[in-house]
């Protein structure tokens, strides 16, 4: 999906990312702790190295309890956020 942004020229226009925490399990197939620190290690440096490829700059935050994963932090669409890399902060207003 990155790179797709990437390619059409998305990622190189964006002023800012942010990702949430990839849920590392499933109900049918549990995975260790081990196995899920790597899943979501190996995800982090794949979105990091993708985006860098097309945005050199752009600020991400990672790993925020968004999107589907438990606990969850309603984002809705529409609304402005800010990042705040140096103070490593996160401001939205919907």
């Amino acid at each position: 999906m990155y790179r797709a942004l990437g390619e059409r020229g998305i990622l190189a226009r964006i002023r800012g990312i942010i990702v949430g925490r990839p849920q590392a399990y499933n109900f049918d197939k549990q995975l260790t702790v081990e196995q899920k620190r790597a899943y979501r290690k190996k995800q982090r440096e794949t979105i990091i190295s993708i985006v860098r490829e097309y945005n050199p700059a752009v600020p991400m935050v990672l790993n925020v309890d968004i999107g589907h994963t438990n606990p969850q932090i309603p984002m809705p669409y529409g609304g402005n956020v800010r990042i705040d890399a140096a103070e490593k902060k996160i401001f939205a207003a919907f």
